[in-house]
């Protein structure tokens, strides 16, 4: 006779497709012997679901921006779970915790938080003070009713268990090993995956791109898109490749010769995170170009794999000439990074979640 699994639903707000933290998350859940569903959204620009071991599930909303769409991506998530009945919810930051707190009261079910940034504290709520109130009280609340709680790095950890008393698990966002490093690329490049959102440092980098003569690639989506396509009509060497799926995305980031993870220092949320993209150009050996922020410059610090630079446009042409010129210090960069690659790695901190999921058995 069959066990039945235990059924886990993932919520998030996102489209799903280009979510490698939550692939790896999932698959991991999978692994552990869970029935596991990955809930978020449908976009009009949303790519084709790529087949995973899990089941994935798209809800396709009115809304797409403001407090309208959180509230209506929460009743609709909080139906989906009502009906699904999962004996455990999994909440991905503060946006879709609303609908997991009450899914779990009505269906006495167990919740876990995952912060993946300072969902309170970043920068589209600077200034938006009453805005940051409301977040502040939701993620308060989710964490006070969660049974587990996970966060992306230790200083929001510590953030966090400092202002509300309760203790969170770092999982950190490593990838896993890349296959294809050494792919020998037919053309030069910096890359820049990611959102093209505010805050992430792609204004400067776009007026940098004058001075030198290599080619950048932007990869992703998002506010800033048609903004910055418009700011980089005069280069040709810019190029915006738009969203990809991992399997492409990961092609183009083991060809790099650079990647640019540059964020304004203008949130805690920058200040405390480290992002994805940090651990997939490393793992394809990739030096980087890095913010001055806490997280970052103790990676670097241990590891150096990239220059830590501020952010303008003059640091980022001195930072490129000086790795075109400088053959030995870009060498040593590239080696460090992929030295750190196999240090960091998914499987450490699968083993971590999954001895989380045993605590709810």
């Amino acid at each position: 006779m069959e066990i039945k699994r235990r059924k886990i639903t993932v919520t998030v707000s996102n489209d799903l497709v280009t979510d490698q933290r939550m692939a790896r998350i999932c698959t991991t859940l999978a692994e552990s012997g869970y029935e596991v569903d990955l809930v978020g959204r449908k976009l009009n620009k949303s790519l084709s679901i790529v087949e995973n071991s899990y089941k994935q599930n798209r809800l396709n909303l009115w809304f797409t921006t403001g407090p309208i769409f959180y509230l209506e991506l929460n009743i609709r998530l909080l139906i989906y779970l009502l009906l699904t009945k999962p004996s455990v919810i999994y909440v991905v930051d503060a946006d879709t915790a609303l609908a997991g707190m009450f899914a779990k009261k009505i269906l006495q079910a167990k919740l876990i938080y995952d912060a993946h940034e300072l969902f309170s504290e970043v920068t589209e709520l600077q200034g938006r003070n009453w805005i940051k109130k409301i977040w502040k009280w939701i993620e308060k609340h989710v964490i006070y009713h969660s049974d587990i709680r996970i966060t992306v790095t230790e200083s929001i950890a510590n953030y966090f268990e400092k202002l509300y008393g309760f203790k969170f698990e770092v999982i950190y966002n490593y990838s896993n090993p890349r296959l294809n490093v050494y792919e020998q690329p037919t053309e030069k490049y910096i890359l820049y995956q990611g959102a093209l959102n505010k805050g992430r440092g792609l204004e400067e980098l776009i007026k940098a791109s004058s001075s030198f003569d290599i080619k950048l690639k932007i990869a992703g989506d998002g506010d800033l898109t048609h903004h910055l396509i418009k700011l980089a009509e005069s280069n040709p060497r810019i190029e915006f490749v738009g969203k990809l799926i991992p399997s492409e995305l990961e092609k183009l980031t083991a060809n790099a010769w650079l990647g640019y993870n540059l964020l304004e220092n203008n949130c805690l949320s920058y200040c405390y995170s480290l992002s994805n993209k940090t651990f997939d150009y490393m793992q394809a050996g990739v030096p980087q170009l890095i913010p001055d922020l806490l997280e970052y410059v103790k990676l670097n610090s241990k590891w150096s794999i990239g220059m830590v630079i501020p952010l303008n446009s003059m640091s980022i042409s001195k930072a490129v000439i000086d790795l075109q010129t400088q053959t030995e210090l870009y060498a040593s960069l590239r080696e460090n990074a992929l030295s750190a690659s196999k240090k960091m790695l998914w499987s450490n901190e699968s083993q971590k979640l999954q001895n989380l999921m045993l605590e709810l058995r």
